[in-house]
């Protein structure tokens, strides 16, 4: 056996190890987190906010993500499954929900963001905008543009040399590489940190014209509280950057050379490797909202705490 082969076969079950356990790792910590997010953002003195809904709908998708995208990459990689590659519908439905759906997080991330900068603005007529019911419109927009502007995943995706993927050498393969690194990537981040920027200023500038999270005469638990809505979404917009960037780099090589044959074997094993690490990594940033952003945020854990007892106590009830 060639040092190459060897060099090949070691890389392949270092990857499928290492992108198995953060797979498990996901589903596990993701599942769980989700559900404490959804606790926390569901909560009746957030549900009136804006910024808390978008992320109300970021997590309702991370954990359709984690629960549905995840388990299936598993299955593909782990346990020997070639749907993928034997039924063209699989091969579509499953490219698109696994690029569209996330897409749809970050973007729903973004508006996030985007409401804290209004919020914090000195100027009235743009503070409001920063409501429940804009929320609601802009969602449902959101929703609908980002599922029709990647339909085109359903049409161009087909099984071409044994595999799932995009015809190689047209135009599509630069179409969607474009799609990828541009549109799923690089704008929403961009955009994420130039309103994040936007929103410390308006924050240090007007703190006492800042919409309160919760009804009442601004005080100071109030400031602190819409500081820390702030800082939250802020630590899920750098986790995101961080972790897409790692994907975004592997996916595109992958798309632009998926019509080489000549690769060998070494190359294809580092390929490989590049793209389950990058998508392990991906969908474990959906794992961490929770335990990074709103669990080390006083006030959201506070909420959390009392919402958990709040439904002990509901729960206990009706048995007893």
């Amino acid at each position: 056996m060639s040092s190459n082969s060897t060099y090949a076969i070691i890389l392949t079950s270092t990857i499928g190890y290492i992108s198995l356990y953060i797979n498990f790792i996901t589903i596990i910590a993701g599942t769980i987190g989700g559900i404490c997010n959804l606790i926390t953002y569901s909560a009746p003195r957030l549900r009136k906010n804006a910024c808390v809904f978008y992320l109300l709908c970021a997590t309702i998708l991370e954990i359709f993500s984690i629960l549905i995208i995840v388990p299936t990459r598993i299955a593909l990689d782990s346990f020997g499954n070639n749907l993928e590659n034997q039924s063209i519908l699989f091969c579509k439905l499953r490219y698109f929900i696994s690029i569209v759906v996330p897409k749809l997080v970050t973007y729903y991330i973004l508006l996030a963001i985007v409401d804290r900068c209004l919020a914090t603005s000195s100027n009235v007529r743009i503070r409001s905008w920063s409501q429940l019911k804009v929320a609601h419109q802009s969602s449902m927009f959101v929703l609908i543009i980002g599922t029709i502007t990647g339909i085109h995943i359903l049409v161009f995706y087909n099984i071409f040399n044994a595999k799932c993927q995009v015809p190689a050498g047209n135009a599509y393969t630069i179409f969607f590489a474009v799609y990828l690194v541009v549109i799923v990537s690089l704008l929403p981040h961009t955009l994420m940190f130039i309103f994040s920027l936007i929103t410390f200023r308006n924050f240090k500038r007007t703190r006492q014209r800042i919409i309160p999270i919760v009804s009442g005469v601004y005080s100071v638990r109030t400031k602190r509280s819409d500081s820390q809505l702030i800082s939250l979404v802020v630590i899920q917009v750098i986790i995101s950057s961080i972790l897409v960037l790692l994907r975004l780099g592997s996916y595109t090589y992958s798309t632009l050379t998926s019509g080489n044959l000549n690769k060998n074997a070494n190359e294809i094993a580092a390929e490989n490797f590049a793209l389950k690490l990058g998508f392990s990594l991906y969908y474990f940033s959906f794992a961490t909202s929770f335990y990074f952003s709103t669990l080390t945020r006083k006030f959201f854990r506070n909420i959390f705490c009392k919402r958990v007892r709040a439904l002990y106590n509901f729960f206990q009830h009706l048995i007893n």
